[in-house]
């Protein structure tokens, strides 16, 4: 069981916490277009494999899409890590929030 911390404490906790969440979150936000350009960028040099449909989601067990996905893997894992991040910093800022609705 953790200790009691004093409710001051406890509130810059939180305060650096929810600003850890925005930040990651930003830089979520910022991969996610480059990701989206990058996507752009190759079908606008390879053309898109399903030209019918062209809104079609990029589907990782299609073969038609192995070009792009390789063109875009590094981009992609940048963008999991900080998804990751951004999941971890929301669960830390809740958990402390949880803490302090407990503590009143």
């Amino acid at each position: 069981m953790s200790k009691k911390l004093p409710y001051e404490q406890l509130m810059g906790l939180i305060a650096e916490a929810a600003v850890n969440y925005q930040q990651a979150e930003t830089k979520r936000n910022a991969l996610r277009r480059e990701l989206n350009m990058l996507y752009r960028t190759y079908f606008a040099a390879y053309g898109h494999p399903y030209p019918d449909q062209p809104r079609k989601r990029i589907d990782p067990d299609d073969d038609a899409f192995f070009g792009v996905l390789r063109f875009t893997d590094p981009a992609f894992r940048r963008w999991l890590d900080a998804r990751s991040l951004t999941t971890s910093t929301k669960r830390k800022m809740r958990g402390l929030i949880q803490r302090l609705e407990r503590s009143l």
